[in-house]
């Protein structure tokens, strides 16, 4: 890969879609603005198609660590081919770190997302005497909890419950982030096993790191957990094209990702809804092997859970039924707010882009790079799949709430796997758009609520 890019390396960008991208957003952005200024109600945020942001303090620390990151960065990057593997991970997980110092120092970076805004799993956690009745009771008891707590399985501040009785909230942080940096080294397996080359591995584990969507929500995020559960799903799916049939390991690895998935959070939904679209893509080129991979998984699914449900008296289903109403109490919003179900939608798709970076939307979305973006069929059937299985969720009403850039930063690796045979140039150009872009929104604002 060229270390230096001239005018024609410039040139052969798609500044115009990047452009073009930026225009939509501010013209979006400021329509709903308006209409909300004049009294409007769109169901979405002020600054859309943003659900959450808080104007950062501004502290010198802030600004040390950010050009800190910017530094460090390009210099990964531009010698990551020089580097191994481990010293990239290393670089990586710096970069998360260094990007959310940006909002200030250690409590603002890695502790006020949890106790800050009192509306997180943590403000629930600290009440907890007896987790064992508290979890049997969950379903009689939801209503009473906070929004994160009442819209997720138990488990999710359970977890949280457990580590603070062992230790404190300094130690809950480290926890969450180290298992959210545990995706570095599964993101990097599945290069491997979809056969990216070891120059681009390296680089696309940095751009990786550097995404606004997974920079900013991996430190001390539950989804930071949900992005490593679903990754180890991911691998499985990979691995089976790398060998080329279904083994016991990568059964394993898909049921595994989909059980611990599904512990903490309900979008694990997507991950049913994506075997189903795997497999009924296979069922049309007349293979049933996926089909009975997916039924064999889910059998494991519900036996998981129903022995979960005999040992602790938790019923997953019914608490599910039960934060759907919570979220939804009025029922499928398309029937009884039209505009608001349209308008929500709009902001989920578009906040997932957002925080993807108009660098890589302008090489998504450029024609000229449709062909090197979708070349490769084995990645197509898992980004297609993907999005058909995220698509169905979107259409039933999910993520009525917003933030989706966060609670579905696991669609972040679908997208970036379609990076396997971009030219190397603008690659290049993508990565630094992105790192720009990143500084500049870790600088800006506060995206936690």
């Amino acid at each position: 890969m060229s270390e230096k890019l001239g005018w024609t390396e410039l040139k052969s960008f798609p500044w115009t879609v990047f452009f073009v991208a930026i225009f939509i957003w501010i013209a979006l952005a400021g329509a709903n603005f308006y209409y909300q200024s004049i009294g409007g109600f769109t169901g979405t945020g002020i600054l859309f198609p943003i659900s959450v942001i808080y104007p950062n303090s501004f502290l010198w620390t802030g600004f040390v660590s950010a050009f800190a990151f910017l530094f460090i960065g390009i210099f990964a990057f531009r010698y990551a081919e020089k580097l191994n593997v481990y010293l990239l991970f290393l670089m990586a997980i710096v970069l998360v770190i260094l990007g959310n110092l940006s909002q200030g120092n250690f409590d603002i970076a890695f502790l006020q997302p949890f106790y800050l805004k009192g509306r997180q799993y943590y403000a629930d956690a600290i009440n907890i005497t007896d987790g064992s009745v508290w979890l049997r009771d969950f379903t009689k008891n939801l209503e009473h909890f906070q929004l994160h707590t009442k819209t997720h399985p138990p488990f999710a501040t359970l977890l949280h419950f457990w580590i603070l009785n062992l230790s404190n909230i300094e130690t809950l942080a480290i926890v969450f982030f180290a298992i959210g940096c545990l995706a570095f080294p599964l993101f990097y397996q599945i290069l491997v096993y979809l056969g990216f080359e070891e120059s681009r591995r390296k680089r696309m584990l940095l751009l990786f790191a550097v995404i606004p969507s997974v920079n900013i929500y991996l430190l001390v995020s539950l989804d930071a957990l949900v992005l490593t559960s679903t990754l180890i799903f991911l691998l499985g799916f990979a691995r089976i094209f790398h060998q080329k049939e279904i083994d016991a390991i990568s059964f394993l690895l898909i049921s595994l990702g989909l059980i611990l998935t599904n512990l903490i959070t309900f979008s694990g939904l997507f991950l049913f809804a994506f075997l189903a679209c795997f497999s009924f893509y296979f069922v049309l080129k007349g293979k049933w092997n996926f089909v009975w991979l997916s039924l064999m998984t889910a059998m494991l699914f519900v036996l998981s859970f129903i022995l979960i449900c005999a040992t602790t008296g938790y019923n997953h289903l019914e608490t599910f039924l039960l934060a759907s109403h919570s979220e939804n109490p009025e029922g499928f919003r398309l029937l009884h707010q039209p505009f608001i179900y349209f308008m929500t939608r709009l902001e989920d798709v578009a906040e997932v882009l957002l925080f993807l970076s108009f660098g890589f939307l302008a090489v998504f979305f450029s024609k000229k790079s449709q062909r090197a973006v979708f070349g490769n069929r084995n990645i197509n059937i898992l980004f297609f799949s993907a999005i058909a299985a995220i698509f169905l969720m979107l259409l039933t009403g999910a993520y009525g709430t917003g933030e989706t850039a966060r609670a579905c930063l696991f669609l972040v690796p679908y997208f970036l796997i379609l990076l396997k045979d971009v030219n190397s140039n603008q690659f290049k150009i993508l990565f630094h758009l992105c790192l720009f872009q990143t500084f500049g929104m870790q600088m800006i604002g506060n995206f936690y609520w």
